[in-house]
C-alpha cells in the first residue's frame, strides 16, 4: 500500500518527522472509540541509563475489540554485548535469544508505525516509559513525552474507590486478571504480559460509565 511505503520511507529517512507521527491522542475521545497499544518490555535490568530493551511485545485495541492478528514479538539484539545476569531468571532470555533479535533501532521504527494514531497502554507503565525515552536518545534527536494508560494505576484507583485496602503484591498483573476473572499469563514474556494488560484494560473500560473518556484513563487519580 502506497501509505504504507510513505510511512517506512518516513521512518527510514527523517528521524525528527517519524516522531510527529506519535503526538497524544485528544484526551476528550471516548474511550470507545479510541484505539489502543497494549504493550510490554523485558529489560536487561532496571536502569534505564545502563541496561536495555531485550524484547518487546504489544497487541492492539481497536474501538473496545482486541485485534489479535496485529500482535507483535521480537527480541531486541543489542549494539554491544549486554550482560544479562540474574534478569535472565525472570525473563527466560539468553544471549542466543537475542542474536537473530531486532535491532533497537528497527524496534523503535516498528513501535512508531504501530503506535500512530493510539493511546499506549501498560501495567505499571513508569518503567517501559523510561525504557522506551532512553532508547529514543540513543537514536533520533529527542525522545517524545511519552503518556500511558496505566492499568495499575487504574485498578488501584477502582479498589480504593470500593474502600479496599490496597497492598503493592496485590497489583501484580496475574492478581489483577484473577480479581477481575480474567485467566492468568505466563508473567515476564513480553507479549503475554501485554495480552494480559489488554484484556484487564477491557475489563476496567466495561466497568466505567460509557462517557469515560482517554483524558480520564490517563488520569485516574485526578478528582
Amino acid at each position: 500500500m502506497r501509505w504504507q511505503q510513505w510511512l517506512r520511507r518516513l521512518l527510514g529517512q527523517a528521524p525528527q518527522q517519524a516522531l510527529t507521527l506519535l503526538h497524544p491522542v485528544s484526551s476528550q475521545l471516548p474511550a470507545k472509540q479510541a484505539n489502543f497499544l497494549v504493550m510490554d518490555v523485558e529489560t536487561s535490568g532496571l536502569d534505564a541509563r545502563q541496561h536495555h530493551i531485550v524484547s518487546a511485545g504489544w497487541v492492539c485495541i481497536d474501538q473496545l475489540q482486541l485485534k489479535l492478528t496485529d500482535s507483535f514479538y521480537r527480541t531486541v539484539r543489542p549494539a554491544e554485548d549486554v550482560a544479562l545476569g540474574q534478569s535472565s531468571v525472570i525473563h527466560g532470555l539468553h544471549q542466543a535469544d537475542l542474536a537473530s533479535g531486532l535491532t533497537e533501532a528497527e524496534l523503535l521504527r516498528e513501535f512508531i508505525q504501530a503506535a500512530a494514531g493510539r493511546v499506549l497502554v501498560c501495567h505499571h507503565s513508569a518503567m517501559e516509559s523510561r525504557f522506551l525515552q532512553q532508547a529514543f536518545l540513543r537514536h533520533y534527536p529527542q525522545s517524545p513525552a511519552f503518556r500511558f494508560v496505566d492499568t495499575l494505576a487504574l485498578e488501584q484507583q477502582r479498589l480504593q474507590r470500593q474502600g479496599t485496602v490496597v497492598k503493592t503484591s496485590t497489583l501484580s498483573l496475574n492478581h489483577c486478571l484473577t480479581r477481575h476473572g480474567l485467566p492468568p499469563i505466563q508473567a515476564h514474556n513480553a507479549l503475554e504480559d501485554a495480552y494480559g494488560c489488554a484484556l484487564l484494560l477491557l475489563s476496567l473500560i466495561r466497568q466505567r460509565s460509557p462517557d469515560l473518556t482517554v483524558g480520564t484513563l490517563l488520569n485516574p487519580h485526578a478528582p
